[in-house]
């Protein structure tokens, strides 16, 4: 198997980038919270003009915190979004749409607490990249544009004069910077197959110099490739595992543009046998509308009548 490609991070923005906080703790409870109910009721009422189902609105709610400090000193917060919940429910559902993209491209070398490290292999880098950047110009770019464009209209305005209504500075609404940045992909390109023994700088230290750590470092090189290359080929029967199960299933819509991707993936990898075995007879029983054809053609393919009992039998035949 050859490794060749890239180590990747997605930064993403989230939808708490158009949230603010408010310090409220100079009114009283009663005032708190008739506060809260007015921008409650304002809100949903702009979340209906900007949805375009408004019947499935359900309604706003806003996040107050409070601290007591000393028995005098007592603070009151709210945290809420001055815009309509479907600019956040645009980022939300965006970034879910980043992260399905790199589970279909990347495959995970490790975890490390609740991170993943991701490994992009380098036939699918480039269109990875350019479907990122495609989500930027045509979904990030118009919501910022809209942002604007709802700060300087009439609800914006509506919004200031409620809390200017409790004696609460609205200028907070004008200096927050609601930045919405671009999805950006940081990648690092490796070498998986680096070797110590044809590294140049390495080849020409006297043989007496450091010979012990030059053997430990050898080793912990192996040690982490066999590592990386387990994580790999882990990940890669997983999803197979997957496409099997989606496969026997009814839900067969999408699994074919899945299989082509892993392909693709196993091609880069050099997992050939993988592909020829198990992902090419498969897209065939999926690309075969007939059920008893099918049935006999899991067979056929795969010795057992269970798709995923047959594929998982050639995985392990195959010793990867």
């Amino acid at each position: 198997m050859k490794l060749d490609g890239f180590l990747i991070d997605v930064l993403c923005t989230t939808e708490s980038t158009l949230e603010v906080e408010i310090d409220c703790s100079h009114i009283s409870w009663d005032e708190y919270k008739q506060l809260i109910i007015d921008l409650e009721d304002l809100l949903s009422e702009i979340d209906q003009k900007h949805s375009a189902r408004s019947w499935l609105v359900k309604g706003r709610s806003l996040r107050g915190r409070y601290r007591r400090i000393t028995a005098e000193d007592r603070r009151r917060r709210l945290r809420f979004s001055p815009f309509p919940s479907c600019f956040q429910n645009i980022l939300k559902n965006t970034r879910a749409f980043i992260y399905n993209l790199v589970a279909e491209n990347c495959l995970v070398l490790e975890t490390i607490g609740k991170r993943k490290m991701y490994f992009l292999p380098k036939s699918v880098a480039p269109a990875f990249l350019e479907a990122v950047e495609k989500i930027n110009d045509e979904v990030i770019e118009p919501l910022k544009k809209n942002i604007e464009k709802f700060r300087n209209g009439n609800d914006y305005f509506r919004i200031k004069q409620t809390l200017w209504s409790y004696k609460i500075n609205p200028s907070v609404l004008d200096t927050a910077p609601f930045a919405i940045g671009r999805y950006h992909v940081e990648v690092v390109p490796v070498d998986f197959s680096y070797s110590i023994d044809a590294d140049e700088v390495y080849r020409k230290m006297e043989k007496t110099a450091a010979v012990k750590g030059l053997e430990i470092l050898r080793k912990e090189i192996e040690r982490e490739q066999k590592e990386y290359y387990k994580s790999i080929i882990s990940t890669v029967i997983q999803r197979i595992t997957k496409l099997a199960e989606v496969a026997e299933s009814k839900r067969t819509g999408k699994v074919a543009a899945r299989i082509n991707r892993l392909i693709e993936i196993c091609n880069s990898l050099g997992l050939y046998s993988v592909k020829e075995k198990v992902l090419e007879p498969l897209k065939t029983v999926i690309e075969t509308k007939d059920s008893r054809q099918k049935a006999k053609l899991i067979k056929e393919l795969f010795g057992k009548e269970s798709l995923k009992e047959g594929i998982t039998e050639i995985l392990k035949n195959l010793n990867l």
